[in-house]
């Protein structure tokens, strides 16, 4: 039936309800809204039974089928919910989720919850099952640069006005931390009070208000790298070193990048096969182009420099030269930042 965004599903449920549900994705929070209107939507609509099974080892698919074919003896509508660590649920599981999909029952709603479905998983007997007879909600990782109006978004929805630099601020201190950014626009509510919908916060309001609560993985420094945030790389660096994260595996993010730069670079400048440099280094297909644009545009024998010096943080994170790995890999992060910007720059004046 559809497809949906979380943003998209309660104006779905207002027109009704479907008979299955798959809200799938890896955002916490978003996933977890998404269940919360599901169930108080079923339960204005009488399904007042729930049924919660846990798919772990071993576990038995018939108990699904058996309470999906039962008659509950305390409710006359029920909602069967189903919560998969993965969204693997094997060959018994993928038949038993088709077969109840496709045979839709009128008192029974069933709910399945996973996490982020791959592209292959996407293409499941049972993953179409549940999307073409119900809906499927994906509630995927936000990008840093979607964050920005979901807190406009969700401030508005609050009736909590803030200007489009306090909007910024809020997300680079919460980013990769969807709680946290809520309850940040839930305590600035509150401490708005009468004058929220009134006045809108600034930054320095903002500012006073809020804690840094960022949080980041390893490959959010490369993708900042390679997009020429050097602001953003910098603060990914110092949050990922007051985690306490390993420097070799930080560096390591970095280093691929520079590497698959570098070779491509001299590709170029050879006029060689650039395609198959990507291939070779499997880059994602979203990211070619602008690997290409940074390896044409940048300076020669620019990335092969920064990838040398990547070697050379490497050898002092391994103790085999002085020096302070984290300082060091600050620097090469903020320099190949740099010139990330300045390569896409050179391309687009070409």
């Amino acid at each position: 039936m559809a497809e949906l965004r979380p943003e998209q599903l309660p104006r779905a449920l207002e027109r009704g309800l479907s008979a299955a549900y798959l809200v799938a994705g890896e955002e916490p929070l978003l996933i977890e809204e998404s269940l919360d209107l599901i169930r108080a939507q079923a339960r204005a609509a009488g399904f007042t039974g729930r049924e919660v099974f846990h798919v772990e080892t071993g576990f038995d698919w018939q108990r699904l089928t058996h309470a999906a074919n039962s008659l509950s003896l305390f409710s006359d509508q029920r909602l069967l919910e189903l919560r998969l660590p993965t969204a693997r649920p094997g060959k018994e599981g993928a038949a038993v989720l088709k077969e109840l999909a496709e045979r839709p029952m009128q008192d029974t709603l069933l709910l399945v919850i996973c996490g982020r479905l791959e592209p292959a998983q996407r293409r499941a007997s049972w993953v179409k099952a549940l999307s073409e007879q119900g809906v499927m909600v994906q509630a995927a990782k936000l990008r840093r640069d979607q964050l920005d109006q979901w807190v406009a978004n969700r401030a508005r929805e609050r009736g909590l006005k803030l200007e489009p630099a306090a909007a910024r601020l809020l997300a680079e201190r919460n980013e990769g931390n969807l709680l946290a950014l809520a309850q940040e626009i839930d305590k600035l509510l509150l401490l708005a009070g009468d004058q929220a919908e009134q006045t809108a916060l600034g930054l320095e309001a903002v500012r006073e208000a809020v804690a840094d609560s960022a949080r980041y993985a390893i490959f959010d420094l490369p993708e900042a790298v390679i997009q020429g945030d050097v602001l953003r790389a910098q603060r990914i660096v110092e949050r990922l070193r007051a985690e306490g994260e390993e420097a070799v595996l930080v560096l390591w993010g970095v280093a691929r990048e520079l590497r698959v730069l570098a070779d491509l670079q001299a590709t170029f400048a050879q006029r060689g096969d650039m395609a198959a440099v990507l291939r070779r280094h499997r880059v994602w297909r979203n990211r070619e182009s602008r690997m290409q644009a940074l390896a044409q545009g940048g300076s020669a024998g620019r990335w092969q420099t920064l990838l040398a010096r990547a070697a050379a943080v490497d050898r002092i994170v391994k103790g085999a030269q002085p020096g302070s790995a984290w300082d060091e890999l600050l620097e090469l992060s903020t320099d190949a930042a740099r010139m990330a910007g300045m390569a896409v720059a050179n391309r687009n004046q070409a």
